[in-house]
Order: C-alpha cells, then sequence, then structure tokens
C-alpha cells in the first residue's frame, strides 16, 4: 500500500476542498459558472457542437438552471431527507434536452446564470449542518459541497465540446473542470477506503490529490510562487498525470486518443503502479458506460491507456 506524499496526506476526517479551502472552492465553482455563461453571450447556440449529433443549445441546455433539472432547491431537500445512492443522470439530461428545446436563446442563457447564482449563494451562506451531507449522483453518493464543486467538470467539458462552433474557452474554466474532477475522483476513493493518491501536472495548473482512512486532501498548488523543478518534483506530488488540462479533461470524458497522446508525448504518467491503486473505484462506482469492459482492462493490464480510462466521468450522448 502506498502511503500519499505528505503534501497530499489527508487527517481524516478531510473532505478535500470542503474542508480545507472553502473559500477556494466557492470562488472556483462561482468563477465556472460565470464564465461559461460569458462564454455564451457571443456564441451561436444554433451552431454545430463535438458531441455527436448535437447543436450548442443542445449540450447548454440540461445545464441550466430549470425548475425540472433537480434544481438547488430539490438537492437541498434531498440532503436533508437523505436520498441517497446512485441518480440516473443520463436520464434527466434526456427528459430535460426535450423539454426545454424550444426555449428561446436567451432562456437558454439565463438558465445558466440563474444556476450559477443559486449554487453560489448556497456555497456562500450555507446551512452548516448540511455542508458534508450526503447526496446521490451519478456516481453514487457523495457529500453535498463536494458535489457542487464537480459541477465544474461538466461545465469544462461542455465548453470543450462547443469549441468547434466558436466557443473561445478561458483557461480558468479548464483548470477548475480539472480540480473538480480531481477532488471527485478523491471522494471516490476515500468513500471506498482506498489509500492512493493522483495529481494532475498542466503548464497552467498542478493539483494533487490524496486518500487515506477514508479521508482526501485536494491541493491546487501556487505553481507560480514555486520554481518548475520543485513545483513538479515526482517525491512531492506522488502518482501523477501530465500534459494539457484540456488534454486530460478529455481523457476523463472518453474523448482523447490515449496511445496517440503518450506516443507523440502529450501525456506523461508518473508511477503506474501508484495510480492502479485507484483502479477499484471503476470495479464499484455505478453508472460507468463500458463498464464490465473497464473492469475486465484493468484486471488484464497495467498500461497507462487502462489506467486512464478508468475515470468514471464519461458524458451521456444521444
Amino acid at each position: 500500500m502506498t502511503q500519499p506524499p505528505p503534501v497530499l496526506n489527508p487527517t481524516p476526517p478531510e473532505r478535500g476542498l470542503a474542508t480545507s479551502d472553502r473559500a477556494a472552492l466557492t470562488a472556483s465553482v462561482s468563477q465556472s459558472w460565470a464564465l461559461f455563461a460569458t462564454m455564451l453571450d457571443d456564441l451561436d447556440l444554433h451552431g454545430p457542437s463535438r458531441a455527436k449529433g448535437l447543436t450548442v443549445r443542445e449540450v447548454v441546455i440540461p445545464l441550466g438552471g430549470w425548475d425540472d433539472n433537480r434544481p438547488v432547491t430539490q438537492l437541498l431537500r434531498e440532503a436533508r431527507t437523505g436520498v441517497i445512492g446512485h441518480y440516473d443522470q443520463g436520464a434527466l439530461v434526456q427528459r430535460v434536452r426535450a423539454a426545454h428545446r424550444h426555449e428561446s436563446d436567451s432562456a437558454i442563457r439565463d438558465s445558466i446564470r440563474r444556476q450559477g447564482r443559486q449554487v453560489t449563494a448556497w456555497l456562500e451562506l450555507e446551512e452548516r449542518s448540511l455542508s458534508q451531507a450526503p447526496v446521490a449522483s451519478m456516481l453514487g453518493t457523495l457529500p453535498l459541497t463536494t458535489f457542487f464543486l464537480a459541477s465544474t467538470y461538466p461545465l469544462a467539458t461542455a465548453a470543450l465540446d462547443l469549441e468547434v462552433g466558436g466557443a473561445r474557452i478561458p483557461q480558468a474554466l479548464l483548470d477548475n473542470g480539472l480540480l473538480g474532477l480531481v477532488d471527485t475522483i478523491g471522494a471516490l476513493a476515500a468513500r471506498q477506503g482506498i489509500t492512493a493518491s493522483i495529481s494532475a501536472l498542466t503548464p497552467t495548473t498542478l493539483i494533487g490529490m490524496g486518500a487515506r482512512e477514508s479521508a482526501w486532501r485536494t491541493v491546487r498548488f501556487d505553481v507560480a510562487a514555486q520554481s518548475e523543478a520543485e513545483a513538479r518534483n515526482p517525491e512531492d506530488i506522488g502518482p501523477a498525470l501530465e500534459g494539457t488540462t484540456r488534454l486530460l479533461l478529455d481523457i476523463a470524458a472518453g474523448r482523447a486518443d490515449v496511445p496517440g497522446a503518450l506516443r507523440r508525448r502529450e501525456l506523461a504518467v508518473r508511477d503506474i503502479a501508484g495510480l492502479l491503486a485507484l483502479a477499484p473505484i471503476v470495479e464499484q462506482v455505478p453508472g460507468i458506460p463500458g463498464r464490465s469492459a473497464l473492469i475486465a482492462a484493468i484486471r488484464a493490464t497495467t498500461t497507462a491507456t487502462a489506467l486512464l480510462r478508468l475515470l468514471p466521468f464519461r458524458r451521456s450522448e444521444p
């Protein structure tokens, strides 16, 4: 069993950024929603997207704050009443997309701003008793505040899908999405009692996570305050993936050619054996497309490709 490096070794009952740096968590979530909304202002919502068969508006609609799209008020009610387990997010996406397909462009843009305001308002003025309350998600039970941080990931991957339609993506939106991804992996590892760590190194951000004794620590390092050598010392950050932020997000979303990225040296993997300590996540997390095939690949090989495909964040498509 490989212990996380000291800087990422959590002290129970740590719960990622939700307990270590709430200000940073709130700022990242708020910024992501605001940046995504602003990005849409100059975008043709009827244009094409990278998502198979979907226009820009069809990608965006399921992200909005609609009354039938599991709004914040419903999430809080579920947290108070103990609704936990797996949530069928794919079915919800399909229902919401169908229900709002005739909405005006302005209504769709407003729905994104509304969702961002509601999430940010709760994070800033939260009911402390609900901060760590468990809620259902497509990945099974997650703490409520972690769930809200995780929302930065689909915003980032949706933005990448909209780039072909003319979206100009702020780098901060992508980096925040990677933060949400890494923190959620920590939550999944802690939920299963896994002892492991993972770091994501990109030219613009350095994020690490360590899990131990059902706790996890997420750290967003201040790369600007360190020399490159110090920031990327393998002994300091443990097992790691290195590439651009967009590449790591696309890998997690199942949209990247991992073998090709490795051959082209666009992707580097440090300590594959250490990273594979996270493999049990895929065996127990519900809602992962191709789950049985992923499990077989992980059991049969220790290649980087198998590891990278275990990250459970595939986006729902028609």
